[in-house]
């Protein structure tokens, strides 16, 4: 619930419930984000050891569901509604995400539940 923490709070109020916008605005925002990712198992982010090697640790299986349904959330909130195997397999997918490979292995394996 790092959301509601003073370092991400109020810079999540004004960016997305502010009429107002400008730099500092968006820059506050952006930590407050990289603060979030780096503070929430459920975000990749969180279990990447090193981003020049694309290395990370494996993300326990409640994590990685949490990831997932975060990832629908996200895209319903913002008008994008998808269904979860487009949205898993375009994640998974990725060259933009860092992920160990048994995360990504459980990943496909929830996509072909589906």
């Amino acid at each position: 619930m790092s959301k509601f923490s003073p370092k991400e709070f109020a810079p999540y109020a004004r960016k997305f419930y502010s009429n107002q916008k400008n730099e500092n605005i968006e820059l506050a925002w952006r930590y407050a984000w990289l603060h979030h990712q780096n503070h929430n198992k459920h975000h990749w982010e969180y279990w990447v050891v090193n981003k020049q090697t694309k290395e990370a640790l494996p993300m326990p299986k409640k994590y990685m569901i949490e990831m997932v349904c975060d990832w629908r959330s996200f895209s319903r909130k913002w008008g994008r509604k998808v269904k979860d195997s487009n949205l898993v397999e375009r994640m998974v997918n990725s060259n933009n995400i860092i992920l160990h490979p048994d995360t990504r292995e459980e990943l496909e394996r929830f996509i072909r539940k589906k």
